[in-house]
């Protein structure tokens, strides 16, 4: 794995399906300068990886297999001191206006459906990386 630099966009991916994090990591570590330093599949391990590494981006799922991304939002936006106050995106098949609303008042900058939203999320990542 590439090392961390100061152009380096140091992204954790949450998220508990296998097939979909290999994915998601493939594509994400083909943009330049972003690396998945960390992956989690439910919500403590999300949190022990928030506190644990420097992370620039975390990319959420709200269902999980064990705890919900919303927690760790919340955890997020509660504790920003604890966590050095990385970016957060959620990246879910939970898309209703209440879910989306909720997501953003813990301080997510954008929600992508899974459905569709995954070149979203890409150039998303990249617009990101960019402007960093």
């Amino acid at each position: 794995m590439r090392g961390k630099t100061a152009n380096t966009l140091q992204v954790l991916l949450v998220e508990d399906s296998p097939l979909l994090q290999e994915v998601l990591t493939e594509m994400l570590e083909e943009l330049d300068g972003v690396i998945v330093g960390a992956k989690a599949a439910g919500e403590n391990e999300a949190i022990e990886q928030l506190g644990a590494l420097s992370v620039d981006l975390a990319i959420i799922d709200l269902e999980l297999n064990q705890g919900s991304g919303l927690n760790i939002l919340r955890s997020l936006h509660d504790t920003p001191e604890r966590f050095g106050a990385p970016h957060a995106v959620v990246f879910s098949s939970y898309g209703h206006v209440a879910v989306k609303a909720r997501c953003a008042e813990l301080g997510a900058s954008a929600f992508f459906d899974k459905s569709m939203g995954m070149d979203a999320l890409i150039d998303y990542v990249e617009a990101l990386r960019s402007a960093a």
